[in-house]
């Protein structure tokens, strides 16, 4: 991977972020934030999800707050009065050197940069927001990356156009070879474009098809945005932060996933983090290389940053190697983890498809949301409820057969917040004696259509109780 030189200035490299007072954040929360190991793809990838509303793009705005190349002026909404109406955001650096900024004593939207051993020159990233598109017509400019990030401002108010790419694009075209060549790795093409001047003096990005063009404003906010992304690592260095904000706005499934293949590529040698509603930017490799996954949630206390233990990170490594089970952590199972709460584990898929079956069948109605598709058998009931649990998800039932009970019975001992069940059968459905194993009976006969009668009203306690404890406060 080649890239253009710029003025060298070091940068340090990050290891947490403290937010006080921003937005929804009444209490200080700390984000970990990945650093990459041994060139490892994937090692330097944080990616922070969780639902709506949550503090996801608040943590963004985080980052490019502190990052400005002068003071920002946080406007009244953005300060939160539980937390006194006052801001208090600190970067530390692997050394444990921080820089802070906090709103002045005397209150208001102004603020001050206070160091200890880390310079606020070096403190540099680049930040995407999650809107990304420009004006079609714009001025001449050439910004290089030190000028991009020296102009990046906190936007007043979020949404706000993205107006100074546009002189990213001439920087571009001085030499488009590199850019162009990590462009095609995401769109599988490199599409034909330039830089053209209309007749009133406005220029504008012009893409060629055959015998036709367009201009950027007909080319579709996914293409736009991958520019972005795109521009945003092309000539990026070892070591730099970069910070994006929702890249999977207006792609295609096809197109996240070969973008999550460019940044965890880059994220090797550099720190990289995204906040994301897709579960297509959850990368267990990358979690597993060291790299991080952060859940935000809102609580009654404020906006909470969870995140995995490195323990936990251990203990389900050898998920990924299960290839009986490959759902454990696929991509069904990483779905969960942008729901607020009330999750549903099973043994296996089997109890996923039956089980649904049985609520169809009763017309019974759950709060919950099965995970994936099962945990992989039993044994690994109490791996992925810590990982939940270290994520911060407050209500977790879990269906255990029946021949499960002490299993159930312990895991209800170490967590003692969550939900355990057995079923009144030692499998969901009949299975027919076959050699090496006998015969099971379960809660659905052979056919796998019919409930058995002597069952059913257990199974309807059972929904009954789960529903109730999701409803619990």
């Amino acid at each position: 991977m080649l890239h253009r030189t710029r003025t060298l200035v070091v940068y340090a490299m990050y290891k947490k972020i403290e937010i006080l007072g921003l937005r929804g954040f009444n209490e200080k929360q700390t984000l970990n934030i990945a650093v990459p190991k041994n060139g490892n793809n994937g090692s330097g990838l944080t990616v922070i999800v969780g639902p709506n509303n949550s503090g996801k793009s608040t943590i963004y705005e985080a980052f490019r707050a502190i990052s400005q190349n002068q003071t920002p002026s946080f406007t009244e909404g953005k300060r939160n009065k539980i937390a006194g109406d006052k801001i208090e955001i600190s970067i530390f650096d692997i050394d444990d050197n921080s820089l802070t900024l906090k709103t002045t004593s005397n209150g208001g939207s102004e603020t001050e940069y206070i160091s200890n051993k880390l310079e606020k020159e070096k403190v540099k990233f680049l930040t995407l927001p999650s809107r990304r598109t420009f004006s079609p017509f714009f001025g001449k400019s050439i910004y290089d990356r030190n000028q991009y990030i020296s102009t990046s401002n906190l936007q007043a108010v979020r949404g706000s156009q993205f107006d100074n790419f546009s002189h990213r694009l001439f920087q571009i075209q001085k030499d488009p070879t590199t850019f162009n060549s990590e462009l095609s790795k995401v769109l599988g093409y490199s599409p034909n474009w330039n830089i053209d001047q209309a007749d009133n003096g406005n220029y504008y990005l012009k893409f060629i098809n055959d015998n036709s063009s367009h201009n950027s404003d007909g080319a579709g906010e996914g293409l736009l945005s991958v520019f972005t992304i795109v521009d945003a690592l092309y000539d990026s260095r070892s070591e730099d932060l970069i910070f994006i904000d929702e890249p999977e706005l207006s792609l295609h499934p096809s197109l996240q996933r070969k973008l999550l293949k460019l940044l965890l590529e880059y994220s090797k040698d550099r720190q990289i983090i995204i906040s994301t509603h897709s579960p297509f930017f959850v990368s267990w490799p990358s979690i597993l290389n060291g790299g991080r996954i952060a859940r935000t949630v809102k609580e009654t206390s404020g906006t909470k940053i969870y995140q995995l233990e490195e323990k936990t990170t251990n203990d389900i490594t050898p998920f990924l190697d299960n290839l009986n089970n490959p759902h454990i952590l696929g991509l069904d199972a990483s779905e969960i983890f942008f729901l607020e709460d009330n999750i549903i584990l099973t043994e296996g898929q089997e109890d996923v498809v039956f089980l649904n079956k049985i609520l169809e069948i009763k017309q019974i109605q759950t709060n919950g949301v099965f995970y994936g598709w099962g945990v992989g058998g039993a044994p690994n009931t109490r791996k992925v409820i810590k990982m939940l649990e270290d994520l911060g998800f407050k209500k977790i039932t879990s269906i255990l057969d029946n021949n499960m009970s002490s299993l159930a019975c312990s895991l209800s001992k170490e967590f003692p917040k969550y939900n355990f069940v057995c079923i009144p059968t030692n499998d969901i459905r009949d299975k027919p004696e076959v050699k090496h194993r006998d015969g099971v009976s379960g809660l659905i006969d052979t056919s796998g259509k019919n409930i058995k009668t002597k069952y059913e009203a257990r199974i309807i306690e059972i929904f009954n109780e789960i529903n109730n404890y999701f409803l619990k406060d």
